[in-house]
């Protein structure tokens, strides 16, 4: 168990990334969503890229970087290098955002990415 700040965490990582497929504004893009990685997963953020390979340079630069519980959940001060980081995760039993996308991908649907305009929440 994983226990940090009052929430039971599903690892030693704050959040992980999900890469999926996704639309926004009728084009398909790719979306990296950062989740909190407790119960559910929650949502916390969305980037989004034209391609999947823009996606996966931004997973390789961030991920290395996730806080951890074991770290006061911190990040780390010199990140790893991401194939050494991925090694670590490996060791740990921890999968990747890139080996959770290809362990999901077939039974993805794809995100839906809109982005609310002041005009928006003014009408709320």
């Amino acid at each position: 168990m994983n226990l940090f700040h009052g929430q039971i965490y599903n690892d030693d990582r704050l959040f992980i990334l999900d890469l999926q497929l996704a639309k926004k504004n009728k084009k398909s893009i790719w979306a990296v969503t950062t989740r909190g990685n407790v119960d559910g997963l929650p949502p916390f953020r969305v980037d989004d890229f034209p391609t999947m390979e823009a996606a996966i340079a931004f997973i390789q630069k961030i991920e290395p970087e996730t806080p951890r519980i074991s770290m006061g959940g911190k990040p780390p001060q010199q990140p790893l290098e991401y194939t050494t980081y991925i090694a670590e995760l490996c060791k740990e039993g921890i999968p990747s955002a890139i080996q959770i996308y290809e362990m999901n991908k077939a039974n993805r649907g794809e995100l839906i990415v809109d982005e609310l305009t002041e005009g928006d929440l003014q009408k709320q």
